[in-house]
């Protein structure tokens, strides 16, 4: 069942759902039925020089982290007043506020629909929060649209659905993003 506000603020009160920074009376992130969340200022961005070669995509061997530490660099786009996202452009943000779910609420990342008439994508293909995650959350932003778009730390890049589960998780995420 997908919380709405009223139950949104319900599951902060009692501690089930942790947003921080807190949502304050009459905040314009909480939506009727959603929470708006905000780009972090730290972003990741490709390498020029990323080994152009195919990646075999082995869950036993490929160790994506490792990938990504090795062919991206970590930018502060607030430094830079902001990114010019150009069609083609991948990038990997995350998220200003910091999500706590407890094992009774699953949550859903998407796309906002005024970027994605921009052409830009965010979170598509992996929108799953899991119950018991606690952390930033990572966003795969890639810009399908024809002009520049400029992305500034502190905007509304994405939005949260919280949902309540018929019975909570045996056990909660313990996976590589936890934390």
């Amino acid at each position: 069942m997908l919380l709405s506000d009223g139950e949104i603020h319900l599951a902060i009160a009692n501690g089930e759902l942790i947003i921080d920074p807190p949502l304050l009376d009459g905040d314009k992130r909480l939506q009727p039925a959603s929470i708006d969340l905000t780009l972090n200022a730290e972003i990741t961005l490709p390498k020029d020089s990323v080994n152009r070669d195919a990646i075999t995509v082995d869950i036993v061997r490929l160790d994506v982290n490792q990938y990504l530490k090795d062919n991206t660099d970590t930018v502060d786009i607030a430094q830079q007043g902001g990114l010019e996202f150009s069609p083609g452009d991948f990038i990997i943000g995350k998220t200003v506020e910091w999500v706590g779910l407890s094992n009774r609420l699953s949550g859903r990342v998407e796309g906002r629909s005024s970027l994605a008439r921009l052409g830009i994508g965010v979170h598509i293909t992996a929108p799953k929060i899991d119950p018991g995650f606690h952390n930033q959350i990572t966003l795969e932003i890639f810009h399908l649209g024809k002009s520049k778009v400029k992305l500034t730390s502190g905007m509304t890049i994405c939005t949260l659905l919280v949902e309540r589960l018929g019975h909570p998780a045996g056990v909660g995420y313990q996976g590589m993003f936890q934390g």
